[in-house]
């Protein structure tokens, strides 16, 4: 149990459903909304700062009796002091947030079924070829640039209900390959091991993977799935 005043301890599968699997759906999900909430939080925080010490510079600015001379000096320092210590508040309360989060993707993760694990995860290790279609899967990790180290499953239900489109993106539009021909090798990449990630997960002939590349752009990418 936890201490008084201290975040209950994570544990695997503490959501509701009616199985482990929906259980752990549920769990994962929750934790995204729980990283999307508190991150939203305090990216609002920020600007209400930021825009606040605008308006109390501008406040200062306009007015010749305070824009120059120590009392302009002193109005600056304030603004900006209540500006940096609203961020610091906020990015306290969202590392508190993000740190619990943190520590229940250290349970529930271990937990995963193949399904929902990464590709490292030692449940791949007693793989045998399942016999029904799993309720979920996933398709990669979600995260944000205020904690990078802090990866929630991406989930997606089973059977598909509609397509995947893997963007590309634009060339330069990221902190990220530049070139358009690596941006286009990387989503036909990411399309290769999703694809693999379903025949691992589907049920042996339950459905069949067409590749199509009518320029040949992409052979390199899709060689481990013409290969096998």
């Amino acid at each position: 149990p936890a201490a008084p005043g201290q975040p209950a301890q994570p544990v695997a599968g503490d959501a509701s459903g009616w199985s482990m699997d929906e259980r752990l759906y549920n769990q994962v999900w929750g934790m995204f909304e729980d990283l999307a909430r508190t991150t939203a939080a305090y990216r609002s925080a920020v600007d209400f700062a930021e825009s606040r010490m605008e308006q109390e510079l501008d406040r200062v600015l306009s007015d010749p009796r305070t824009r120059v001379g120590p009392a302009a000096d002193s109005a600056r320092a304030e603004a900006r002091a209540k500006q940096t210590d609203l961020v610091e508040q906020a990015r306290t309360a969202l590392d508190r947030d993000l740190a619990q989060l943190i520590a229940e993707t250290e349970v529930v993760e271990p937990a995963l079924p193949y399904a929902y694990a990464r590709w490292d995860s030692p449940v791949w290790q007693a793989y045998q070829v399942p016999m029904e279609v799993p309720m979920a899967l996933r398709l990669g990790d979600l995260h944000l640039p205020e904690r990078a180290d802090l990866r929630i499953p991406m989930l997606v239900r089973l059977p598909l209900e509609r397509g995947l489109w893997i963007d590309a993106g634009r060339s330069g539009s990221f902190d990220g390959p530049a070139d358009s021909g690596e941006l286009r090798r990387l989503a036909a990449d990411a399309a290769v091991a999703i694809a693999a990630r379903m025949l691992a997960v589907y049920p042996a002939g339950e459905f069949a993977v067409r590749v199509i590349d009518p320029a040949g752009s992409a052979a390199g990418s899709f060689a481990p799935l013409v290969g096998a």
